[in-house]
């Protein structure tokens, strides 16, 4: 099993990082590497998480099959097999590595792309027991039969041996030296890019299901969690970067997924922890906040408003404004994306969740919580969720907007939190309780949008004359959408009332 850290940096970089890394170093080499990815032209290893390498090494060939990318929800750890092989070709015998390849896929394999790169590797002791070999790599990736290449120029920390969380630490330092970013392409995922055109950005990526054992500990689920959300959150970004409206909404639920973890625990939890990993959050959600209420009037209220009132002036000046209001909102979010401050806070959480919480805790002074199984601590974390739904939805026709804006906080703290623990339980009663959570939350979330869309108008009308034909398109807006609203007002009081009576699927 590889357990590596990837960084991403600019080639103008690469000096100061090389210098501070000698400082740390016991000893330095460099070489010169050429490794070859194979794949068939059906893209059956892709298909099925693999990758396929032979590097050259000085005339010394090396097979390599890796498993796994961080889309699966661990950010460090890849399953890798090598042998060392006679020549420049895959060898589908080889001990270690062969067998990992599919049945029949040996005689069809062909070069996809090839990575060329000078390789400065330090190695390092951080820690008594620690092993962790640094590398920079200064290079090119290169379809092999399209006119593609981009560069290459990052740095690699990988853990030989001792503790994982100090390849944190010392990305940490390396992040003072230069605005390094968490890289969670690997070179494959970066080679097979290039070969379907290299331009268009990736699509935003969905949370992948958390599996929990349910004997495992709570310390261990809660890593768990930590690093699928986080690996969520660190595969939108391309997305995000690129303004892509789902990148930014994966984004958030990723954020939210977190919080919603660590607020469910924060009683097992360091409090000083809770308040920083809570702060930090909080700062990146409110980040993503405003472009994705102006990603809402755009794409989704605007549209229904006009289809209804075709005739009203000033539709399109309103949506040019939109425009210009969303642009400057993914500039934003570009601006703190890049920051190291968002690469910092994005490194202490990772570490955070590899300790399992804070690092300053020892197993023998952790709360007994933290070491109970996690399906013993399950059902009464949902409970508190579930009691908190009902109380926010008490006298549900005269709650106010804001009001209502709280229960559709707590129904999708619900929500999330089962998202999390729902592997420990019954799927079908799981997923008629979630059937009824969804509903209710997709009425809270329209009203929510009306809501905010009111709110707005004060920030709009900053930009444009009160009586101006996009002013009065707002307001048509608002007026259409409070109508909609009303008009569904019958149904969702019915799908609040047949939540409260879905009994609790964990408790069955």
């Amino acid at each position: 099993m590889e357990v590596e850290l990837k960084l991403a940096a600019r080639s103008e970089d690469l000096p100061g990082l090389k210098r501070a890394l000698m400082t740390m170093a016991r000893v330095s080499t460099q070489e010169r590497l050429t490794s070859t990815y194979y794949d068939t032209p059906d893209s059956a290893l892709k298909e099925r998480g693999l990758t396929l390498r032979v590097r050259d090494q000085g005339g010394h060939f090396l097979q390599t099959v890796k498993e796994g990318d961080a889309a699966s929800g661990d950010l460090l750890s890849r399953g890798e097999w090598e042998d060392a092989v006679a020549g420049g070709r895959p060898d589908p015998d080889a001990a270690q590595s062969g067998p990992r390849l599919p049945e029949g896929a040996a005689a069809h394999l062909r070069p996809f792309f090839v990575t060329e790169v000078t390789r400065t590797i330090f190695a390092i002791e951080p820690l008594a027991g620690t092993a962790i070999e640094a590398a920079i790599d200064e290079g090119e990736i290169r379809a092999v039969e399209k006119n593609r290449a981009e560069p290459i120029s990052e740095v690699e920390l990988e853990l030989k041996s001792g503790d994982a969380t100090t390849l944190y630490d010392l990305a940490a330092r390396l992040l003072e030296v230069a605005p390094l970013r968490i890289e969670t392409r690997s070179k494959s995922e970066r080679g097979y890019h290039l070969l379907e055109g290299g331009d268009a950005s990736p699509p935003p990526v969905h949370a992948e299901p958390v599996i929990l054992d349910p004997e495992m500990t709570v310390k261990a689920a809660l890593q768990k969690i930590g690093r699928s959300c986080l690996a969520q959150l660190l595969r939108n970004e391309p997305a995000v970067l690129s303004a892509q409206p789902e990148g930014v909404h994966q984004m958030r639920v990723a954020v939210r997924r977190l919080r919603s973890a660590i607020s469910s625990l924060k009683k097992l939890l360091p409090q000083e922890d809770v308040q920083w990993v809570s702060e930090e959050l909080r700062w990146l959600g409110g980040t993503l906040g405003p472009a994705r209420n102006l990603d809402v009037f755009a794409a989704e209220l605007v549209p229904t408003a006009r289809a209804g009132l075709p005739d009203e002036p000033g539709w399109e000046d309103l949506a040019a404004i939109l425009d210009r209001l969303r642009a400057a909102a993914y500039d934003q979010i570009r601006e703190a994306i890049l920051s190291r401050r968002y690469t910092a806070s994005m490194l202490r959480l990772l570490r955070w969740f590899e300790a399992s919480g804070s690092p300053r805790h020892s197993a023998s002074d952790e709360p007994d919580a933290m070491t109970s199984p996690i399906c013993a601590i399950a059902p009464g974390v949902l409970d508190r969720r579930r009691r908190k739904v009902r109380q926010r939805g008490k006298g549900f026709g005269s709650l106010m907007p804001r009001e209502r804006h709280k229960l559709r906080i707590a129904v999708k703290k619900l929500r999330y939190t089962i998202e999390l623990f729902g592997s420990l339980f019954d799927k079908d009663g799981l997923e008629r309780f979630v059937g009824r959570l969804k509903r209710l939350q997709s009425g809270l979330g329209y009203a929510n949008d009306v809501r905010v869309a009111h709110e707005f108008i004060t920030e709009l009308f900053a930009q444009i004359e009160p009586r101006s034909p996009a002013a009065h398109a707002w307001v048509a807006l608002l007026e259409a959408h409070d109508q909609i609203f009303a008009s569904g007002e019958r149904k969702l009081r019915r799908h609040r009332r047949r939540l409260n009576d879905a009994a609790p699927f964990w408790r069955n």
